[in-house]
């Protein structure tokens, strides 16, 4: 490459920055901040926080500035995100109030015809917890988790919203509690018993009954294990992110068995870890490490993705994530993981 070309790079990009400068300067921050400071302040009415063993009492609610940091950072990133990706963002909105909208809908309806409040309680809330900051962590990791679920931990945050909403929708849903930043949906699941996108966990009741509260030390129930089994799920969403249903996800509802034992691992690691609770599961062998995803695959994934929204837009984008994103489900199909992605 010329002398020539490089100048002209470097010219390129530094037009694309005083554009993107002038884009995110002209933005209507106040309106942007005041909706979002206004869902994490109204959902701290309609989060419902159980602990996770009886040993240790759930907090209601994080502190007032801690909710206050986190929906003047989440304006922030949307901020950016909508200037660098407009139609990606309000795709994400869209569908998130959309399901909401079915979910209070509905739940009105119910209401109507059988006096029971549930399904619209439920639909509400579910949308709460996507701005849960978990009053259990510490202030700073409380955040970071917050933010991880809604950038980090995409698009599954947002599949698990909408899932869940729509299964409330038509009476599935009997019970939303949260939980050490865990939205936990209980009812008679159809398909699956148990499932987790990003921190939504959706387990069925059908061979246990509904259980308002949570002992994950107990082991001789059929629930405790079956939601400390897709925690473990939510674990490998926390540590991969955007290649959570490509690496984990999708071998996961082929049955692929080591998906299984990972999530396993993790579960039981972090509950002994952190709570001293003995492991439930046997699935592992001694000295077993977590499954991770490899550092190139997430180089690969965001360089396609910049050089494809650069040639081709927002369906150059679509198509390049897919593209990878099904390669990677492919290479993770196997009885062992891939190594590299």
């Amino acid at each position: 490459m010329s002398i020539i070309s490089f100048v002209d790079v470097f010219d390129e990009a530094g037009l694309w920055l005083l554009l993107f400068r002038n884009e995110f300067v002209v933005l209507p921050w106040i309106s942007i901040v005041i909706v979002t400071t206004g869902f994490f302040v109204l959902s701290r009415f309609f989060v419902k926080p159980v602990a996770l063993t009886g040993n240790e009492p759930a907090k209601r609610q994080a502190h007032v500035s801690v909710t206050i940091v986190s929906a003047l950072l989440l304006s922030l990133f949307g901020g950016i995100f909508y200037v660098l990706l407009p139609e990606i963002v309000i795709g994400f909105l869209f569908i998130y109030l959309v399901t909401l909208l079915l979910g209070l809908l509905s739940g009105l309806i119910y209401f109507l015809i059988s006096k029971s409040n549930a399904t619209l309680k439920n639909s509400i809330f579910l949308f709460a917890g996507n701005f849960y900051v978990d009053a259990n962590e510490k202030p700073l990791l409380a955040v970071w988790h917050m933010l991880s679920r809604q950038i980090w931990e995409q698009p599954q945050t947002l599949i698990g919203n909408a899932l869940g909403q729509i299964l409330n929708s038509f009476g599935f849903i009997s019970e939303v509690v949260h939980c050490s930043g865990i939205t936990l949906l209980q009812g008679k699941m159809p398909l699956a018993n148990g499932v987790a996108f990003g921190s939504f966990i959706m387990v069925t009741t059908r061979y246990s009954g509904m259980n308002t509260g949570i002992e994950l030390s107990d082991q001789n129930s059929y629930l405790m294990v079956l939601i400390r089994h897709e925690m473990g799920h939510n674990f490998q969403s926390k540590s991969s992110g955007p290649l959570y249903l490509y690496k984990y996800g999708i071998p996961s509802a082929i049955n692929q068995a080591w998906t299984e034992q990972d999530a396993e691992f993790r579960s039981d690691r972090f509950l002994l870890a952190n709570y001293g609770i003995t492991p439930v599961f046997k699935s592992y062998p001694k000295g077993y490490k977590a499954v991770k995803s490899g550092v190139l695959a997430y180089f690969v994934l965001f360089a396609i993705i910049l050089y494809a929204t650069l040639w081709g837009g927002i369906i150059g984008l679509t198509g390049a994530y897919l593209l990878f994103s099904g390669i990677v489900a492919l290479l993770n199909l196997g009885k062992r993981p891939s190594l590299v992605f």
